[in-house]
């Protein structure tokens, strides 16, 4: 996977030249390491934006790399379309992401009382939950080894 990339293109007229993007994007690597998502946003009739995040190979599991396109559309008056890939169910995105913002909070230092206090709010909140929510995901994706896995990678943050 290439660590970053911007480019301009003419896009053809057809919306399924869309669709093929994104199963271009839907790789084996993603399905084990993270996920990628895909977001075509149309500017205006002639421009569109595409984004694009996923893991960075599963090493870093909170840490995201982010890829633009700009892509420009020829004479259509397309206003918007949105296009997203998850590889994880909800349940499991939901998981990584509380225990990344519980890593983040617990990281970082509580320079006065009221920071604290917001620091220890926000570990509650993240925190608390984390084991219990666990325990329930690893019985509910007990038989598929890369959900375990997933699931292992964030709890040992």
């Amino acid at each position: 996977m290439k660590n970053s990339f911007s480019e301009s293109y003419y896009l053809p007229q057809s919306i399924e030249t869309m669709e093929n993007i994104t199963q271009a994007l839907n790789d084996e690597e993603s399905e084990i390491y993270g996920y990628k998502t895909l977001k075509v946003q149309w500017k205006n009739a002639k421009e569109v934006k595409i984004s694009l995040e996923a893991f960075d190979n599963g090493e870093k599991i909170c840490t995201y790399k982010s890829f633009d396109i700009s892509l420009k559309q020829v004479n259509t008056h397309t206003q918007s379309i949105i296009k997203s890939k998850m590889l994880y169910p909800q349940d499991i995105e939901t998981y990584i992401e509380n225990a990344c913002a519980c890593n983040y909070f617990r990281g970082e230092y509580g320079y006065d009382k009221a920071r604290q206090k917001e620091l220890d709010e926000k570990i509650k909140q993240f925190c608390k939950p984390l084991s219990q929510a666990h325990k329930i995901l690893q019985e509910k994706y007990n038989n598929e080894p890369k959900m375990q896995k997933i699931l292992q990678r964030a709890n040992n943050l």
